[in-house]
């Protein structure tokens, strides 16, 4: 079960459409890793992104679907590691709702049959805390009934 505090403060460091690495393959070396837009995250947390069918990111996850995203800001200084699940998703109504123009450069409009969607389902998120130099969990899959703090973990 997901934390909802660590829900809200992902969202609000991918709060507009951000470019993020995803990295994919990643039982090998060197894994695979490519840019990406986050188009949405949705009210349960799942991140969505706009994908190509040709797209070694898209072979990828029909061969083992776990991927890690890497967001950095560096005015802002944030930094956050997210590991999830992707999904190959086949959605007209969601494909409406997310498509926008800047996707013109990779797409040749919404009705491309190369144009699909994957989601992102987040099993484990991780920010980059400055002050103490270590990355502190937003929250993470399976979290038992231990305080954070029990775990030398930063209560968000």
């Amino acid at each position: 079960m997901k934390n909802e505090e660590g829900l809200r403060k992902v969202r609000t460091l991918i709060d507009e459409q951000k470019t993020v690495m995803m990295a994919s393959n990643l039982n090998t070396i060197p894994f695979s890793v490519c840019p990406m837009t986050v188009q949405q995250m949705d009210e349960k947390g799942d991140l969505w992104f706009f994908v190509s069918k040709d797209s070694g990111l898209f072979k990828d996850i029909e061969e083992d679907n776990r991927v890690q995203i890497i967001y950095n800001d560096d005015n802002k200084q944030q930094y956050l590691s997210i590991f999830g699940n992707a999904t190959h998703i086949i959605a007209e109504q969601k494909k409406e709702e997310l498509w926008n123009h800047h996707l013109l450069n990779w797409f040749e409009g919404k009705d491309d049959p190369d144009l699909t969607l994957i989601s992102v389902n987040m099993e484990n998120a991780f920010f980059w805390d400055n002050e103490n130099s270590k990355l502190v969990p937003f929250f993470e899959a399976g979290e038992s009934n231990v305080s954070s703090s029990e775990k030398g973990f930063v209560n968000l």
